[in-house]
């Protein structure tokens, strides 16, 4: 079976920074025993094609093959040193490599000993195996108790317009050189080939409460809290404010339509978002990152890339694909993946939240992915060793979203006082 252009992308792509992306969730008592996680996962391989495919090179194309899988080469124990954080746990887990071929690219890892009453899962695997969309399914069949289809995501038809856009933002990451403003230059590599890991945490509602506040989503204030962010950097590195102007970043779509929930492999396009960081208000930067994410869905951009994705000769698609991740379109990636399943658990202990981590892309420096669970939001920082002051944007990320729940917002309400009428459903 061909696997499709993005699939085919990130298979073939070389880079300093491996491919790996994954799910953590943190359990609270006494961690489980390996062999029952392993008896776990092995009754669900039949069900779960992505855990059973890799892919290989055959006669120039992609393919997606079946293989051999042994719960002992893929489900294994780590034991932390006592007194190290979770999140430390994670970074450490996080640089670990894969599973070598033959095997399928993917492995879990029950962490505990770094704390008396809690433990670690972390599901981890190649990026070529699915997307963040994907991986929510995988993890709540898994460990939920009553899975729901998600959500056909992928809406409209094919539009002339929005394909024109893609082409404009495909051909930014195909010019010579970075081709950021000169505020933003200090995004772009040479990348050390080191990554870290790190995590915030906040209460779920402060995010909703800014979203009803202001009638947006909940991936609006990430974003608008982003701008906030990187303005902030900048401005520290002697930027000007007249010198500021918006940043580009990118942003994943999923293409999956209904019943695609647990398709193997990354159904997904990548949208050119504009952060408005030249804004000094955070509520005029929420209310711009708003009206650029509707645009974004008003055109059709996931509808569009998956026809083209369908449709166009392979080797177009996946030079588009591999042109729209490119540093030099947008030299940082924000994604946003949603665990709205209501309860996550194994063997009698329920999930306490959950994170979701993503990988750099060549050139690219800083990678950030919010979640939630229940009624923990957790935004997960990836960066390369190469841009130290970048594991600090979890703490001021919060320091942002503070702001908006404090800032005067839509007809002088703020999260502290009354509320406006919802204008928007928050997702």
């Amino acid at each position: 079976m061909y696997a499709n252009p993005v699939d085919a992308v990130y298979h073939r792509y070389r880079s300093a920074h491996p491919q790996i992306v994954g799910t953590l969730l943190r359990f609270r008592g006494a961690a489980p025993e390996l062999g029952r996680l392993r008896e776990h996962f092995a009754a669900h391989f039949a069900e779960q094609p992505v855990l059973r495919h890799r892919l290989e090179e055959v006669g120039g194309r992609t393919c997606r093959v079946p293989a051999d899988v042994r719960p002992q080469d893929h489900v294994r124990h780590h034991a932390a040193p006592p007194g190290r954080t979770w999140e430390e746990v994670a970074d450490a887990l996080h640089a670990l490599p894969l599973p070598p071929p033959p095997a399928v690219p993917w492995d879990v890892w029950l962490a505990d000993g770094h704390h008396a009453d809690e433990w670690l899962l972390f599901f981890r695997s190649h990026h070529a195996l699915t997307d963040g969309t994907g991986r929510a399914h995988l993890i709540n069949s898994l460990f939920g108790s009553a899975p729901r289809p998600g959500p056909a995501v992928s809406r409209g038809g094919f539009s002339l317009t929005c394909a024109a856009r893609l082409l404009a933002d495909a051909v930014s990451g195909l010019l010579p050189g970075p081709v950021a403003a000169p505020p933003w230059r200090w995004l772009y590599g040479p990348t050390s080939g080191s990554s870290r890991l790190s995590c915030v945490s906040l209460p779920y509602e402060r995010l909703s409460q800014v979203g009803r506040a202001a009638g947006v989503t909940t991936n609006d204030v990430y974003l608008a809290a982003m701008a906030g962010v990187m303005r902030q950097l900048a401005l520290e590195r002697g930027t000007g404010p007249d010198e500021l102007c918006a940043l580009p970043v990118s942003m994943p779509m999923s293409t999956r339509r209904a019943g695609e929930e647990g398709l193997p492999g990354n159904h997904l396009a990548t949208a050119r978002v504009l952060l408005p960081c030249h804004l000094p208000d955070p509520w005029q930067r929420l209310a711009r990152v708003h009206r650029a994410t509707a645009r974004a869905k008003r055109q059709g951009r996931a509808a569009t890339s998956r026809f083209l994705q369908e449709h166009a000769p392979h080797r177009i698609s996946e030079a588009t694909a591999r042109a729209l991740m490119d540093a030099r379109t947008a030299p940082v990636c924000c994604n946003y993946v949603p665990y709205r399943e209501p309860e996550l658990s194994f063997d009698g202990s329920r999930a306490l939240d959950v994170t979701s981590v993503g990988a750099l892309m060549d050139g690219h420096l800083l990678y950030t992915a919010l979640t939630y669970h229940r009624s923990v939001a957790r935004l997960a920082v990836v960066h390369d060793a190469a841009l130290p002051d970048a594991a600090r944007v979890g703490a001021l990320w919060n320091a942002e979203v503070d702001a908006l729940c404090g800032a005067p917002g839509p007809g002088a309400h703020t999260c502290s006082g009354a509320l406006a009428p919802p204008k928007a459903r928050t997702r």
